[in-house]
């Protein structure tokens, strides 16, 4: 990987059988809105890709119209790793659709052992008709117990389906099972790709995007640029203090002690901070993406300028 590249940023997406994860990755590959996205996929024969974006196929790799790759994820996921580090071009952002049958923790302590590699999030789909039924299921249970309990943002799927009180029941049981993590509605695994991958091509060019047409009501941007320095560990302590409805938070900034810029990611409740590419000028740049009526610009200027130095 070339030196000045931050680490790979890294989406796992995963879910019990059936609920929907292709139908988010198709969905991803749709509107990837210029970033280049390597899929690796478990189950590679599965995955439906639609026709009309195939550009070739070439057995395990499928390179798509739009610059995305998907590939067949080997049993050593080390040595894929390491294959896609020299591919040319590199991607901006990897996703691993996960087995229906995976622990996605599991995958996420490999991504986080691979020092070119940052894990952004691990992002579940559950099946609303689905989960009462599997969760009395002795084999079946643990498994997607650690899928849910695991997730940074949890995406329900086939709602319209169940009747609305029991879509409150099922809404309750994921909120038990993990008390932090927002819970949003994908149905057909429509959802913005700014929630899933955050979004941007590349953090040197953080800006404002519309949001499609579809999500206009229902989430809202938010953006900061300015030429300041930051006290990232109080920055990071002020991303974690926000509502749950401010869903991610994607930004270069530059620390108060000039020692170069730094990524910062928030995914759900997660905060994390790597090492970012040099940059010639000292413009921080952050956006936030979240659900329109919990989104709150004032409180989100408040909450950047307090880490300000």
């Amino acid at each position: 990987m070339i030196a000045s590249r931050q680490p790979l940023s890294t989406t796992i997406i995963s879910g019990y059988l059936g609920a929907g994860k292709t139908t988010l990755v198709n969905h991803i590959l749709r509107h990837a809105d210029g970033q280049k996205l390597m899929v690796l996929v478990n189950d590679f024969g599965e995955l439906p890709i639609d026709a009309d974006l195939i550009e070739t196929d070439e057995g395990d790799v499928i390179n798509l119209s739009n610059g995305c790759v998907c590939c067949s994820l080997g049993g050593d996921l080390f040595a894929t790793f390491a294959q896609i580090f020299d591919r040319v071009p590199q991607p901006d952002h990897l996703i691993i659709e996960a087995s229906g049958i995976a622990q996605p923790r599991s995958i996420a302590n490999i991504a986080r052992a691979e020092p070119d590699l940052h894990l952004d999030g691990i992002v579940t789909l559950v099946d609303c008709t689905m989960l009462e039924d599997c969760l009395r299921m002795e084999q079946i249970a643990p498994t997607l117990v650690d899928q849910i309990k695991s997730a940074d943002i949890l995406l329900t799927s086939k709602c319209d389906l169940v009747p609305d009180k029991q879509r409150a029941a099922f809404r309750q049981l994921l909120r038990d099972l993990n008390p932090l993590s927002p819970i949003l509605n994908c149905p057909d695994g429509a959802i913005p790709t700014e929630i899933v991958l955050g979004g941007y091509a590349s953090t040197d060019e953080i800006m404002e995007q519309p949001l499609d047409a579809r999500h206009s009501h229902l989430y809202a941007h938010w953006s900061f640029e300015r030429s300041v320095r930051f006290d990232v560990n109080d920055l990071s302590r002020q991303l974690e203090s926000l509502p749950e409805g401010i869903l991610r938070v994607k930004g270069v900034i530059h620390p108060e002690d000039h020692t170069g810029p730094i990524a910062i990611h928030k995914v759900g409740n997660r905060v994390s901070i790597v090492p970012a590419p040099q940059e010639t000028n000292c413009v921080s740049r952050i956006v936030a993406i979240g659900m329109r009526d919990q989104m709150n610009d004032a409180l989100l200027d408040q909450t950047i300028t307090n880490a300000v130095r």
